[in-house]
């Protein structure tokens, strides 16, 4: 199960979005499969024309925003989406449900029985995936603790797969190297360069590592002298090398 943390600054275009046919018309019967309050209770109605009206769930999720004011995060939109393996099976809304209150119970965002947690719902509109959408902002008027979530997610992620005997992804490497992120990838590409500065800073560091050990290993040992004792009593100096 793999899920990747974005963050946004207005939550009403994401659920947009999200309720929306998508790119590609791939969206198929978006639905909210749980939330910080019950489903039905969070589920846009629909108009007489068939269009969804979105105000109240907008109000919802915007409030909690709205009292914490000026200590609100830049991009307050937290955004999760999470998807299944191509070999798991096709999960029901009450397990994608399920897995999506876990999720945010392991991360932190909404504890069980946090009744001033933040306010979130879970979106599902195709058969192998969901997506998670929170404002980052707690009914207690504080801003909730986001800093390394990936971690937490991965691992909540790896919950889910043992829980649901899903396919066994690997656990986050803290020691791995950080992908360059879309803004530098962006950039590289309005410049004409093939690779973002990291990744080739990276490779040139790499290679000057590489050139120094192999010209260490390359340059002679020095001899280092011992004193050892003649059976005369007198001291021999004899040259080893190291």
């Amino acid at each position: 199960m793999i899920a990747k943390v974005l963050r946004g600054r207005r939550v009403q275009g994401l659920i947009r979005y999200l309720y929306g046919p998508g790119r590609f018309n791939e969206h198929r019967n978006p639905r909210i499969v749980a939330g910080f309050d019950a489903p039905a209770a969070l589920e846009p109605v629909l108009r007489p024309d068939g269009s969804r009206d979105f105000r109240r769930l907008d109000a919802l999720l915007t409030q909690p925003l709205v009292l914490l004011g000026e200590r609100n995060y830049a991009r307050p939109v937290w955004h999760l989406p999470v998807r299944a393996h191509p070999d798991d099976p096709i999960l029901s809304d009450d397990q994608w449900g399920e897995i999506a209150r876990q999720i945010m119970d392991h991360v932190g965002l909404a504890p069980q029985g946090d009744s001033e947690a933040v306010r979130w719902i879970a979106v599902r509109h195709a058969d192998d995936h969901i997506h998670i959408v929170a404002t980052l902002a707690r009914l207690d008027g504080t801003r909730p603790k986001v800093w390394n979530d990936g971690y937490r997610i991965r691992a909540a992620c790896r919950a889910v797969e043992e829980r649901y005997g899903l396919f066994r992804t690997a656990p986050a490497d803290r020691t791995a190297a950080r992908r360059p992120k879309r803004g530098e990838s962006e950039k590289a590409r309005r410049h004409g360069h093939a690779e973002p500065a990291r990744i080739v800073l990276r490779r040139h560091v790499q290679a000057a590592t590489i050139r120094t050990i192999g010209s260490a290993m390359r340059s002679p040992c020095p001899a280092t002298s011992t004193r050892q004792d003649s059976p005369s009593g007198m001291a021999v100096e004899s040259s080893l090398p190291t």
